[in-house]
């Protein structure tokens, strides 16, 4: 992989990685871009599963992989710019020529993004709000369907867990954590690269802490909603959310120019509901646009029965294929199926 810093905020540099087909010596090639999970709060673009690129490639694509700016002190907006400046930057022609190989550049036209779990939200804002608009979009149990839900805004119980690996943190063990996070951050990995287990850092455990107390839109949006919206019916919360922090509810913004999207997500899922994905597909396809969705029957949240060594659920290895051939079907030339 290459690296490039594609923004600059303050002393913060924001980086993207890439790698050309091995294969491919010229053309002028599309390009995949991968926004890794962590809930929004953590994670890093190292962390991408290795079928990933190996697809894409296949495919003849340019595969990426980008950092953003994580929640907390950053929110949704910032991601927004974030991803604004990624495909600002890609777009240049000076990409190409500075860190291409010679007879290899990018069509900036032909791009798609890809998402898992928290970088859905990311993946999301690509299809709102960059320019050039990339041709179509693969959502990995991605989040970012439904924050009016409410598993994003209900408050639990302190003793509820999202699973075996969640691990509780008491409201003076958080606010530490928050006060000490003063500068943006948008590489904070949750997998250790030796072993490839997960290793949860503070940062992690904030997105565990706001989903039991209903509280991470607040951090999403930028200011405290969840308090206000939690007590009304699900049909009366959007109207209650302030037209200012709208456009950051990704969920709300949809229209008919939303890209071909395909939607993959395990039926166990307890971390990203199923309903974040149903929502999506129901949402787009009263609009109109194209769009599959496909279900993993028993499949955990990541699709994983087993992260070291990684062993993933029945049905689960082809159902991520279908999602990049849909892709490739979208970053064709012509953009007719293959």
């Amino acid at each position: 992989m290459q690296t490039a810093t594609y923004s600059h905020v303050g002393s913060l540099d924001i980086k993207v990685d890439f790698q050309v087909p091995p294969s491919v010596k010229v053309g002028v090639l599309p390009g995949v871009i991968f926004f890794h999970g962590g809930g929004m709060v953590a994670g890093s673009r190292h962390e991408y599963f290795p079928w990933m690129p190996g697809s894409a490639h296949g495919k003849g694509m340019i595969f990426f992989t980008a950092d953003y700016r994580l929640i907390h002190p950053s929110t949704g907006f910032d991601i927004i710019d974030d991803i604004r400046r990624l495909f600002a930057f890609l777009a240049d022609p000076s990409f190409s020529k500075t860190y291409l190989p010679n007879g290899i550049s990018l069509d900036p036209t032909r791009l798609a993004v890809m998402a898992a779990s928290g970088g859905g939200y990311p993946a999301r804002a690509a299809a709102l709000y960059a320019q050039p608009k990339p041709k179509a979009v693969f959502l990995l149990y991605g989040m970012g369907g439904k924050f009016l839900g409410d598993h994003w805004l209900a408050a639990k119980d302190p003793t509820v867990t999202l699973g075996p690996r969640d691990r509780l943190v008491d409201d003076e063990t958080a606010a530490r954590i928050i006060s000490e996070q003063v500068s943006p951050v948008a590489d904070s990995p949750i997998i250790a690269p030796q072993s490839g287990d997960f290793q949860p850092g503070p940062r992690s455990l904030l997105f565990r802490h706001w989903w039991r107390t209903g509280e991470l839109l607040d951090h999403v949006l930028g200011e405290p909603v969840s308090a206000d919206l939690r007590v009304l019916s699900a049909a009366d919360r959007l109207a209650a959310v302030p037209a200012h922090l709208r456009p950051a509810l990704l969920e709300a913004q949809y229209d008919g120019s939303f890209p071909p999207t395909f939607l993959l997500h395990g039926g166990a899922d307890t971390t990203v509901p199923l309903e974040e994905s149903q929502a999506t597909f129901d949402t787009l396809r009263k609009l109109g646009v194209a769009v599959e969705m496909e279900v993993v029957p028993g499949g955990p949240h990541g699709l994983l029965v087993s992260l070291s060594p990684i062993k993933y659920a029945p049905g689960a290895e082809e159902a991520q294929e279908r999602g990049m051939i849909f892709l490739a079907r979208y970053l064709s030339r012509s953009g007719a199926k293959l």
